[in-house]
């Protein structure tokens, strides 16, 4: 425990980069109590603990949390909620929802503090966060008012939706080029990554799930189905393959042309008719994305994952491939033992310099808080194991965490 203590001391003055979140430029801070709160993996639990999802669509945000506070009750002994309080408590000075007595004066709290112009400076300041890394979609504008956010341009309806005929018109209306022909469509997407670049975006980015698979891109059939496609007509599933195999292509060479990492996120499956995500997997994907590895190795590919299958198999292709870090603990292994379990195989694996620590996946800055918490307390809890079983020195243990939580960030995405 004292080793523990020592590390985690020292891992708390490293300042970190979160490399993955999905917060508003516009609105960096939440709201409101509710918007903290009710954080989707709040919700979700809250959902399945037997909280009426109908709660969830209330429109008075107020309304909304008080009554789905009582259902904290049963969520409190989960990691989510562990964050949470970490962010309640020692931002806002609150209990969790179902501890409140005075409900009006929790979200007047919140709301004079968030109100604040330097509120978000103040908030990753205490997180001791320097930079985060904010996902944009390729169609939306990337500028923003602080330097303390840096765009990733995420391209997933651009690759997985390549067949459609309203996605070329929307890559030639973000690009002002034509997109009639494959070359044309080479053309605007190396436009649209350029434009990225010089915008000040440091990545590129995408989520592909476990059905979706990739061959390497042939422009004659692309060319083929870009033409059906601006006909009108029905595409067929592995015409759909040609065409995404092809623009995927395009897209990695011009990461590699611009510098640009590309963060490619797995393991994700979305239920059919609904709005809920699990986990997925495909026995083939990795023979497939070992090919892509290869064939693309002058992009640098940063591997989020979510599905525990699958990772092991993913820390083989990073110890094969030179071009490949595996980073963070995404979606569902956002929790202790699953974290601690990635953390350690990968110091165990790969070199410290192919992996970065910190992935929050926030929609608000007081969410990067709460992850913040989570994973030094968990690099602390790995490392500190490692020392004691005579693995890593003290000496080393830190350095592998500035690299984890610093250093490969800035190294990998040129911050």
């Amino acid at each position: 425990m004292e080793t523990y203590q020592r590390l985690l001391g020292e891992i708390e003055q490293i300042p970190a980069i979160d490399v993955h979140s999905h917060i508003s430029l516009d609105s960096p801070v939440a709201s409101d109590l509710s918007q903290i709160a009710l954080y989707h993996f709040i919700s979700s639990e809250l959902e399945t603990a037997g909280v009426d999802p109908a709660i969830f669509d209330v429109e008075s945000p107020k309304k909304k949390l008080a009554r789905a506070a009582a259902g904290f009750a049963s969520v409190r002994n989960t990691a989510s909620c562990w964050c949470l309080e970490q962010i309640l408590g020692d931002l806002f000075n609150l209990s969790l929802p179902h501890e409140i007595t005075d409900i009006d004066n929790a979200f007047d709290c919140v709301q004079s503090l968030a109100g604040q112009p330097e509120w978000t400076r103040e908030v990753l300041k205490r997180a001791n966060v320097s930079k985060v890394l904010v996902c944009i979609d390729w169609r939306k504008p990337l500028s923003s008012n602080e330097d303390v956010f840096a765009p990733i341009l995420r391209v997933d309806s651009l690759v997985n939706e390549a067949h459609s005929a309203r996605t070329l018109d929307q890559l030639g209306k973000a690009t002002g080029q034509s997109v009639y022909e494959v070359g044309e469509l080479k053309k605007a997407i190396s436009e649209l990554l350029g434009n990225a670049k010089r915008q000040g975006a440091v990545a590129v980015g995408a989520a592909f799930e476990p059905q979706i698979d990739f061959v390497p891109g042939d422009r004659e059939s692309a060319g083929s189905v870009l033409s059906l496609a601006l006909l009108g007509q029905k595409i067929a599933r592995e015409d759909r393959k040609a065409i995404r195999s092809y623009v995927l292509d395009i897209v990695l060479n011009c990461c590699a042309e611009y510098e640009l990492p590309f963060q490619l996120m797995l393991g994700v499956r979305h239920v059919q008719a609904s709005d809920r995500a699990i986990t997925g997997y495909e026995s083939t994907s990795a023979a497939m994305y070992a090919d892509l590895f290869r064939r693309h190795s002058d992009t640098t590919f940063d591997v989020f994952v979510s599905d525990a299958t699958i990772c092991h198999e993913l820390l083989v292709l990073a110890r094969n491939y030179a071009n490949v870090l595996l980073s963070g603990a995404w979606w569902y292994l956002q929790f202790p033992s699953s974290i601690r379990r990635i953390l350690r195989d990968r110091i165990e694996m790969l070199p410290m310099t192919k992996s970065c620590a910190f992935i929050s996946d926030a929609h608000c800055v007081e969410w990067v808080y709460g992850r913040a918490r989570l994973v030094r307390k968990e690099l602390a809890l790995t490392l500190s194991q490692l020392v004691s079983e005579g693995y890593l020195s003290f000496e080393t243990s830190l350095e592998i965490a500035r690299n984890y939580l610093q250093d490969n960030p800035k190294r990998v995405y040129k911050i």
